[in-house]
């Protein structure tokens, strides 16, 4: 071995300290295998106190949470972690073919580009909200809006409504579990097994498949299956989700009907806007029909002030209210930032 080169192996007769060998003591033949009781005594003290200081500076282990617990988690990340909500969204539809393993368009995307707000009541553990979406391009729809009230209680409905602007009257939308209550012909819905942010906690069950990584990110990989009540509702049989470990947003969703996926979700580019952890980019595609849409959250804030009456049929027939209302929100918008 070459001078100044660090041993590299440890034999009977010399121990490496910090890279360096040192020749052991020298130890008495007669005496090998005898050592004296003190110096076993001294031996075990050692043994002891380094054991000890070992378990004291190792991080105590967090207990494992449950499937249940992590996804009680996830619905205060989405759905409670704030009251109140508005943002600038811009969602692009169309259909696609893959090629070279890649989606693209085979026809020219359809952009809407709106102002959505939404507020939240919590009464307890009874969850409720309201949502208004303002369609502010492209300028054939501008104006249309979607009114969504959800309730707390087992077993009650949502109420939707829907203003087009030429036929200048509100309709009441009937939309079931799967079919209908699309965001402005987009593959998003507002009250489906599709939606995490309207989706109940109670009306699933949930079983955690493993640990694993999505995006480069540490994640939860879940399982959840509606109830015997909520499959009566649903076509879907089960909805497999990824859930980021720091943030407890959704990351990826498999939504399986037939045994087959039917939709995927994906949600990313996450962070913190006034503190709340959000995904700012969020894509659904319907694998049955070659259709995806793709929602880009352009500017976002939480916990700014939203007048109960905004929330109400009012602001979608109401011009002036409704625009009184939307110039403070884009003052709001315009300093929006992470933090």
């Amino acid at each position: 071995m070459g001078p100044g080169r660090a041993r590299m192996r440890i034999d009977d007769d010399n121990i490496l300290i910090g890279g360096s060998a040192h020749p052991a003591a020298a130890e008495d033949p007669s005496t090998r295998g005898h050592r004296p009781m003190h110096s076993i005594k001294r031996l075990l003290q050692a043994s002891i106190f380094v054991i000890t200081i070992s378990a004291a500076t190792q991080p105590s282990a967090q207990p494992a949470l449950s499937a249940e617990e992590i996804m009680q988690k996830v619905d205060f990340a989405t759905r409670k972690a704030f009251k109140t909500q508005i943002a600038h969204v811009k969602i692009t539809t169309c259909r696609y073919k893959m090629v070279a393993g890649a989606v693209k368009c085979s026809e020219k995307p359809r952009s809407v580009i709106a102002e959505n707000a939404k507020k939240v009541k919590l009464d307890g553990d009874l969850y409720s909200d309201r949502q208004l979406s303002i369609v502010r391009e492209p300028a054939s729809d501008k104006g249309t809006g979607l009114l969504v009230y959800e309730y707390g209680e087992r077993g009650r409905d949502n109420d939707n409504w829907l203003y087009l602007p030429a036929l200048g009257k509100v309709n009441r939308v009937i939309a079931n579990d799967d079919e209908g209550g699309s965001v402005f012909g987009s593959e998003f819905s507002v009250e489906t097994t599709e939606n995490p942010e309207a989706r109940k906690f109670h009306e699933y069950t949930y079983k955690l498949l493993e640990d694993t990584k999505f995006q480069g990110r540490n994640a939860w990989m879940i399982e959840l299956t509606p109830t015997a009540e909520k499959a009566r509702k649903t076509k879907y049989g089960k909805v497999v989700v990824w859930i980021d470990k720091e943030s407890f947003i959704t990351l990826k969703e498999d939504l399986y009907r037939g045994g087959r996926i039917h939709k995927q979700r994906t949600q990313s580019g996450i962070r913190r806007v006034d503190g709340i952890y959000v995904s700012t980019k969020v894509v659904m595609n319907n694998m049955s029909a070659s259709r995806v849409s793709q929602m880009d959250k352009m500017s976002m804030r939480h916990d700014v002030e939203i007048d109960d009456e905004y929330l109400t049929q009012r602001s979608l027939t109401d011009f002036a209210f409704r625009e009184r209302n939307l110039a403070r929100f884009r003052t709001e918008l315009s300093q929006s930032k992470g933090k």
